[in-house]
């Protein structure tokens, strides 16, 4: 009987078919040179470190303490809409048999999903994810950059009505074995704000550091609350019941690092800061 053999050229081939166009809709192939064109240059390449001006990009990783990660990206860029662009999305692949984690746009599963500048602060984006065996999960900040170097990233979950600040953690949730597409969204206030009321209080209010002081300064209503966590989300420094537009916080004994300001003001709202200490 003739034996066969199987020629590794053909599974390099096939696979570089399947890498390089990942891009399906309703069943028909599209050319992705284009997309590929895109994700080399805008999200892969070296220069994720230097974005184009006009760019702000967010990486979430789904983690578990077994060893399980995924990673997505959301991406404000010019060009980019808010709905499906062949130039800037990419569909989830979903080859790590552990799990999956992607943003859901017009029921597609997306591993980079380009969206509409200017970036508006009451945009939200669902996402799912899937996993193997029931246990425990963690979403949490990779790095961003652009206007979400600093801003307040935060998941709600639907499920436990939930809305938590990812620059003061990951997000820790169960879930059982399965495949949850309604699950999450992703948002940058944690309340519904009008845009321009969101840009008013976050223009108008400082947190700088000097010579091992921090100053905080609000020229739009007074402060209420601050807390201060270094880059592990360890409790520096809380002060409740401030009520004076400035404070000025020389208390704390720590070296040179990055510390994270968490300011809650009279009229509700919470604004976050990054600053070198």
């Amino acid at each position: 009987m003739k034996k066969h053999f199987f020629s590794p050229l053909y599974f390099f081939v096939a696979l570089w078919i399947f890498l390089f166009n990942p891009i399906l809709v309703q069943g028909a192939s599209i050319k992705a040179e284009s997309s590929l064109l895109h994700f080399k240059t805008r999200y892969f390449s070296g220069e994720a470190d230097a974005p184009q001006e006009g760019t702000h990009r967010i990486w979430l990783n789904l983690t578990s303490d077994q060893g399980i990660f995924k990673q997505l990206l959301i991406g404000y860029t010019a060009g980019a809409t808010n709905g499906w662009d062949v130039n800037f999305d990419a569909i989830s692949l979903d080859a790590y048999k552990p799990a999956d984690f992607y943003s859901v746009n017009e029921n597609r599963k997306l591993a980079i999903q380009g969206r509409a500048v200017p970036l508006d602060p009451a945009d939200t984006v669902p996402l799912g994810y899937r996993a193997l065996f029931a246990g425990n999960l963690k979403i949490s900040i990779d790095h961003a950059d652009g206007d979400l170097t600093n801003a307040d990233v935060y998941i709600q979950d639907k499920e436990t009505g939930t809305i938590h600040n990812l620059r003061f953690g990951p997000y820790s949730f169960s879930t059982l074995s399965g495949t949850f597409n309604n699950r999450f969204v992703l948002r940058y206030t944690d309340k519904n704000l009008d845009v321009d009321e969101f840009k008013t209080h976050s223009e108008n209010f400082t947190a700088v550091s000097k010579d091992q002081t921090i100053i905080l300064n609000s020229a739009e209503s007074t402060l209420r609350e601050v807390s201060v966590f270094d880059i592990s989300g360890k409790l520096l420094y809380s002060r409740t019941n401030i009520g004076t537009p400035q404070l000025e916080i020389d208390s704390i004994q720590s070296g040179t690092q990055i510390l994270l300001v968490k300011t809650t003001l009279e009229n509700g709202y919470i604004l976050t800061r990054k600053i070198f200490f």
